[in-house]
This record gives C-alpha cells, structure tokens and sequence, in this order.
C-alpha cells in the first residue's frame, strides 16, 4: 500500500480514506518519513491542534495564516494587516520548497476553510502534491455559526472549488 501511495502522488494529488483504525494516521507517518529520507520536504497539517500533535505537525490555520478566518472576506481583511503581510511573504517562500502537504482529518475542515487554503497555495507557486486524509463519516467540520455560504447547505472540503481543482 505504501509503494502504491508514494507512486501516485509522484503525478496525483491522492484523498485516502477509511475507517477509525485502519491506518491512515500509520501510513501517514511512514510516507513522512520516507520523505525525509529522501530529503523532501513534507508538511504534516492537522485541522486541530490534537490532530495535528498526533502527526508531528501543526494546525491549518498556523501554517497558512488564516488567524481566525472562516470566510474569504475575513481573510481579505486580515491580509491588509502589515505584519500579516510579513507572514505571507514567508509562507510564499517555503511553500515554492514544499514537495508535498498533509492535511489530516480533512473531514474536520470546512469548505470555506479549503477554499482559503487554495486561495493561499494559488498565490503561492505551490508546485507539489496534497494528500488529504480522514473520514467524512467521523467528526463533521468545525462551524462557529450556522449561515448561508458560497457552498449553500453542504460544509465539507469536498464541496468546495478548490476540492474540485485537485482532481
């Protein structure tokens, strides 16, 4: 299974899903590992600070300066900010390096959230590969309000554009 995950995402970006205790969070860390070794460079991103503690990452919001945005136009607010700005410049550079993105418990993730995340990997040069991984049966996404959105009625990642652009 590990070879077959590895050669896939050499081309693809790949969602791997399954059942509590099969072994995506294993598997995850293998490929990590792997890609160490190899002296890529793979960033583990959780969409909570527990998800991303056990991947040996950090948060999607940390990683991509999202600050407490749940929407784009939050986001376009808080990207005016000058020591935002500075953040932004940074994550530019390290994402041009980046040969592949973890996101773990992606069913945790909100469709605005992954669409803001796609809004930063567009402006980005981000030429690598994502593996979004987790279970869209388990824990639904984290919504601080229940409103209208640019996806109507549904809240998960897989609804938003971005999920779209990866396939």
């Amino acid at each position: 299974m590990f070879d077959k995950l590895e050669k896939i995402l050499a081309y693809d970006n790949v969602f791997l899903s399954g059942g509590a205790g099969v072994g995506k969070s294993f598997l995850t860390n293998e490929l990590i590992k792997s890609y160490r070794k190899q002296k890529k460079l793979a960033i583990a991103l959780g969409s909570s600070a527990l998800s991303a503690f056990n991947i040996g990452g950090v948060t999607l919001h940390s990683f991509f300066c999202l600050g407490y945005c749940d929407d784009m136009m939050k986001l376009s607010v808080l990207d005016r900010n000058q020591k935002q700005k500075e953040k932004l410049t940074k994550l530019k550079e390290l994402l041009k390096t980046i040969e592949l993105i973890i996101i773990d418990e992606i069913s945790m993730v909100s469709a605005n959230v992954f669409e803001m995340i796609g809004f930063r990997l567009k402006n980005s040069q981000f030429n690598g590969k994502i593996l979004v991984v987790g279970d869209f049966f388990q824990l639904p996404p984290v919504i601080k309000e229940k409103k209208e959105t640019l996806f109507n009625h549904s809240y998960y990642a897989f609804s938003s554009f971005f999920w779209q652009d990866l396939n």
